[in-house]
């Protein structure tokens, strides 16, 4: 068991270096130390820079919490108290993971953060969600993270790659998607990327799939749900997707990848050289994706994704008597193991819908046959 000092959630508010004092004490005391949760409490910058002093030089911490430290805090407070902690841990040269989430960053807290991103190179995990950072703040995060790729590469030390990046909730959008996928190319190590509820939209998911995430070999977690896909970035991911050899979960509910998206996805894993043995979760939920669409893409499925445990549909266009239901409830049960998610939010077409909707699908595939992919 790893050796930590938690404040976790206590609902402190810590104001002046008096009140963190103790604290400060016991983290200079602790040999050994690896991990530090500070979440849930709200720190002024006095106390900030008092902590600071305590996290200097600590040669063996690994993991820091500064999750939701901020809360009733003034704008103006922020930038210094979050520059004291941050450049106080550039100090250690193990700290590799860091949780900076639920704090109202935005752009007025963006050069503390910036400074820390581009200079950490023990650097391994990055946990960043619901910050508040637009695109304008985004866009120096990647470029943050992309200045840090060359710093890992000139580090005297050997440093771990960056292989996770979790950022959702920040209005990241499409100004921010050139600045993301130019990261995502140097630093071809990442793992497992998060930016759910970015309020990215086709374009933007089109441009990171196209040129940044095309160049992510590694990539074995990757959730893009809640943002807008159509099949403008259905066609991106159908082309990029045989570059992920060992995905294993993929997100991407909630996108309106349409039943023409749906399709191009299933025909791209139709055209994989050999069966995708990593694939394990694939989630698609809430997709407009209607009966005709999920059977293809279960047909499709079955041949290419042995390893399959968890498929969601939920929330799309066919009813819970559909073939398709039938399909996959007999394919996992004929492997032993898989699950279909419940299936309780379903949208029902009507059977001149569902035609329709057929028709348009082949129109589709036949203009795709005469397109490059």
């Amino acid at each position: 068991m790893s050796i930590s000092f938690s404040i976790k959630d206590k609902g402190l508010k810590l104001e002046t270096a008096d009140d963190v004092k103790e604290f400060a004490q016991q983290i200079k005391d602790t040999p050994n130390l690896k991990e530090i949760n500070l979440q849930g409490n709200t720190i002024g910058v006095e106390a900030s820079k008092a902590l600071a002093k305590a996290f200097e030089n600590q040669k063996s911490l690994e993991t820091i919490n500064l999750s939701d430290i901020y809360t009733g805090r003034l704008v103006q407070e922020i930038p210094e108290s979050l520059d004291a902690l941050l450049t106080s841990l550039l100090t250690c040269p193990n700290l590799h993971t860091i949780d900076l989430s639920d704090n109202a960053f935005g752009i007025m807290t963006i050069d503390p953060l910036e400074k820390f991103l581009s200079q950490h190179a023990p650097l391994e995990h990055l946990i960043l969600a619901n910050n508040g950072l637009g695109p304008a703040a985004g866009t120096r995060v990647g470029n943050a993270l992309t200045k840090l790729a060359e710093v890992k590469k000139n580090s005297a030390e050997k440093v771990p790659d960056l292989v996770t990046v979790i950022c959702g909730r920040n209005r990241l959008e499409n100004g921010s998607m050139e600045a993301w996928a130019k990261l995502l190319v140097a630093h071809g190590t990442i793992k497992d990327l998060r930016l759910p509820q970015n309020g990215i939209r086709q374009e933007g998911i089109e441009h990171l799939l196209l040129h940044g995430l095309s160049e992510s070999p590694k990539i074995e977690k990757l959730d893009l749900q809640d943002n807008t896909f159509t099949v403008t970035g259905a066609t991106a991911l159908a082309k990029v997707f045989s570059k992920w050899p060992v995905i294993s979960d993929l997100g991407i509910s909630d996108c309106l990848l349409s039943n023409e998206g749906s399709d191009l996805f299933a025909r791209a894993l139709l055209e994989l050289e050999t069966p995708l043995e990593s694939l394990e979760h694939l989630r698609l939920q809430y997709n407009e994706i209607e009966g005709a669409g999920a059977l293809k893409l279960a047909n499709a499925l079955k041949t290419q994704a042995p390893n399959l445990k968890l498929i969601e549909l939920n929330g799309n266009m066919f009813p819970e008597d559909h073939a398709v239901v039938d399909l996959l409830t007999e394919l996992f049960e004929e492997r032993g193991f898989g699950e279909l998610d419940e299936l309780d939010d379903m949208e029902i077409f009507s059977e001149s819908e569902e035609e329709e909707s057929e028709e348009e699908v082949e129109e589709l595939g036949e203009k795709l046959s005469k397109a490059e992919i």
